[in-house]
């Protein structure tokens, strides 16, 4: 028995007590032989002892609470959005709690956090999750509310709910891997940044991150409403660096195909240092066949703008080289965002040998690799011998936009099927 106990409870006390008085009266009892009234005093005491032992157990008996009945709520399913949320606020204690209880107050349940260190405070970047119901407007006008400045909300992707460092281990693999470009990668690597390529630096505008492409150009990287921080500076300069280093180091094997005469044609991939080999390239090709690929008699601006098709920041670039190792194809996926267009022009001696369909077939893949979603084509009606390249790399004919040509289209991914 612990002490609480025995301070609280005497009841066992008044039993042995009780217990004590009735066994005295008793043998009282026997020993006088129901003589004088000692037997019949201590017999007393003992039943009044005993009827207060009774009495104490039952009161305490009903002073117990009730164990009261636990109702678990019934689980409300309810639909959620990731959004991605950016504010700058002053660097006091307590400011973090503020913009959780606003954050709280509308539902929202915040997965992941990092706080850039700027001049004059820090700014909050924040992947949350919340109610359906509550617009980018409204998260917004909470934490404005709250005490943040420069606030943005848009919406993030779940492969964004990963840690920085395991984001960034992940795309340098990819990079090294050429499972993704440098601009996709920083588009990952920062959030929702419009990337933009231009051939010259020029000014930099407020806000904006210019960094100087390994594949020639410059990047020019803007976040609408949200300034880059230092630390987002030192990252994407690293990306960078990364991109160079692979560029300088890591020369990729290139793939070999067979020509339906039977010789063995390498595909390999082409930037800007081959444009004294594709300028080459295109002078052997008559002037309907660059006709037929460029809807024109070339690509425009002359060498300027080969140099866009051989751009990486751009689009993939693939060259088909006969035993000779001279160019006898050449392959190009120019995409932006979730879309692709594929072109081919094979020279005219080489073509009907199975060159488009080998660049076809290598540029489809990498565009799956780029998650491209939708590969498009555009040819011309009598073009019959890229309508067979087109049909066997997968794209179906989908209409005519203009007057004597054809549009054709693929999709890369398979649409989400709805569930009742």
């Amino acid at each position: 028995m612990t002490s609480r106990q025995h301070r609280g409870d005497w009841t066992r006390e008044l039993i042995e007590l009780a217990a004590l008085f009735l066994a005295a009266g008793v043998a009282n009892l026997f020993a006088t032989g129901a003589q004088g009234r000692g037997p019949l005093a201590l017999l007393s005491i003992g039943a009044v002892l005993l009827v207060a032992a009774a009495g104490r157990w039952w009161w305490r008996r009903r002073q117990v609470p009730a164990v009261p009945e636990v109702r678990v709520p019934d689980v409300v399913s309810v639909q959620q959005t990731l959004w991605r949320l950016r504010a700058s606020v002053t660097d006091t204690p307590g400011r973090l709690a503020h913009l959780a209880g606003a954050l709280a107050a509308l539902g929202a349940d915040i997965r992941t956090m990092q706080v850039h260190p700027v001049a004059g405070g820090v700014v909050d970047e924040v992947l949350l999750h919340v109610p359906s119901r509550v617009s980018g407007r409204e998260l917004v006008a909470a934490v404005e509310a709250a005490g943040g400045r420069d606030v943005t909300a848009v919406r993030a992707d779940v492969r964004e709910l990963d840690d920085v460092p395991t984001r960034t281990a992940n795309l340098a693999i990819d990079l090294v891997n050429d499972r993704t470009d440098l601009v996709r990668a920083l588009r990952r690597l920062l959030g929702q940044v419009a990337v933009r390529w231009q051939e010259e630096a020029g000014s930099p505008a407020g806000g904006e991150m210019r960094l100087a492409d390994p594949g020639g150009g410059v990047l020019v990287l803007e976040r609408p409403g949200g300034a880059f921080t230092p630390a987002e500076f030192a990252r994407a300069r690293a990306m960078v660096e990364l991109a160079a280093s692979c560029r300088a180091r890591v020369r990729p094997v290139p793939d070999v195909a067979r020509a339906a005469s039977g010789a063995e044609l390498a595909i390999r991939p082409a930037d800007r240092s081959d444009v004294e080999l594709v300028s080459a390239f295109h002078a052997r090709c008559s002037s309907a066949a660059r006709y037929r690929r460029y809807f024109s008699p070339g690509p425009g601006q002359g060498e300027r703008g080969l140099l866009r098709l051989l751009t990486p920041a751009l689009g993939r670039s693939l060259l088909a080289l006969a035993p000779d190792g001279e160019v006898i194809g050449m392959g190009n996926l120019m995409y932006d965002g979730d879309s692709g267009e594929l072109a081919l022009l094979v020279r005219d001696d080489w073509q009907r040998q199975g060159v488009g369909t080998a660049l076809a077939r290598k540029l489809v893949e990498q565009a799956g690799e780029l998650g491209i979603g939708t590969l498009t084509a555009q040819t011309h009606v009598d073009n019959t011998a890229i309508a067979r390249t087109l049909r066997g790399a997968g794209l179906k004919l989908i209409g005519a936009p203009e007057p004597g040509e054809w549009s054709w289209s693929r999709e890369l991914r398979p649409k989400a099927t709805a569930t009742g």
